[in-house]
């Protein structure tokens, strides 16, 4: 059950476009809307061996308070308001709010991501993939829009996708989607993407399909049968408590290029999966698919991850 959705602000209306989607599961759930603004505190300073008090940084933390309730107002003044509590924090931005999550036993955390990093190609940004490495909780990221968000407008969630791959961990993702669903009132796509039993470019000249390959078809055939019937035992599950669900298996030699073929073709209004999220010199990477699923898709996508 979600009772408490936090939603990290910078001050910037990049970092909004997250509050329609929080807003509006907050509403549909009767959760508490938290917003948050770390404050970045500058060096003490001090004159004649005594601490000076830093006048600027009072004003910018005036300034920082004056923003979130005026993001709080902005939001009360919406059709349908949603119960709210807005705090600033100190300290280092990760550890300030994975700290505010546990006081405040949030459920889900909702933020904007630019999808993009240092590298670019491979990196989530550093915020968003702290926080969904720290985080033993739901992280719904948000791809921004142009310009400010409409506080009044509820994103579209008739149907959120579920990758597979067969593991105990990519299950996961399940619990908190179907959650999700049961609220909203969406329905559950379960997919297996399998790989081609002979990559297309290695098919003898001339051939466009497996067709005339008996061998590689058989095999092939083979796969989508068990990924059906593996999905069909967790929809099965996932059914009976009261979620709509289909299962569906994609064939494609790019597992995320699949995952995002079938979210488009069921016009998703989400992706839901599991990441296998590190701390140490690795706690940056996500994993390749969840980095490419966020980083080539337009819906939210709800990132997941258990204790190790």
């Amino acid at each position: 059950m979600i009772r408490s959705i936090l939603v990290p602000l910078d001050g910037s209306d990049f970092a909004e476009h997250a509050l329609p989607l929080a807003a509006g599961l907050a509403r549909k759930a009767g959760a508490r809307l938290h917003l948050t603004h770390v404050h970045q505190t500058p060096p003490a300073t001090t004159v004649a061996g005594i601490m000076a008090l830093d006048v600027d940084d009072l004003h910018v933390r005036q300034d920082e308070q004056a923003y979130l309730a005026d993001v709080a107002r902005r939001l009360n003044e919406c059709e349908e308001p949603v119960a709210l509590k807005t705090a600033l924090l100190f300290g280092e931005v990760g550890e300030a709010v994975e700290s505010y999550c546990r006081r405040e036993s949030v459920d889900l955390v909702v933020m904007a991501t630019h999808a993009r990093g240092a590298l670019g190609r491979f990196w989530l940004g550093s915020f968003a993939d702290e926080l969904a490495a720290r985080l033993i909780l739901p992280v719904l990221l948000v791809r921004p829009g142009e310009g400010k968000p409409d506080l009044d407008h509820e994103p579209d969630l008739k149907s959120i996708v579920v990758p597979l791959d067969g593991s105990h961990r990519a299950e996961g993702a399940i619990w908190p989607a179907s959650e999700l669903a049961k609220l909203v009132g969406a329905e559950l796509a379960l997919v297996r993407v399998t790989r081609p039993a002979i990559r297309p470019d290695y098919l003898p000249e001339g051939a466009a399909s497996l067709h005339g390959l008996p061998e590689a078809e058989e095999a092939q055939r083979r796969e989508r049968e068990e990924a059906r019937k593996y999905l069909n035992e967790i929809a099965s599950r996932v059914a009976v408590g009261g979620v709509r669900v289909r299962a569906d298996v994609m064939v494609d030699e790019r597992t995320a290029a699949g995952i995002l073929a079938e979210a488009d073709a069921r016009h998703a209004g989400m992706i839901a999966l599991e990441t296998h999220a590190r701390r140490g010199l690795a706690r940056l990477f996500l994993g390749s698919v969840a980095d490419e699923v966020v980083r080539g898709g337009q819906v939210p996508v709800l990132l997941h991850h258990g204790a190790d």
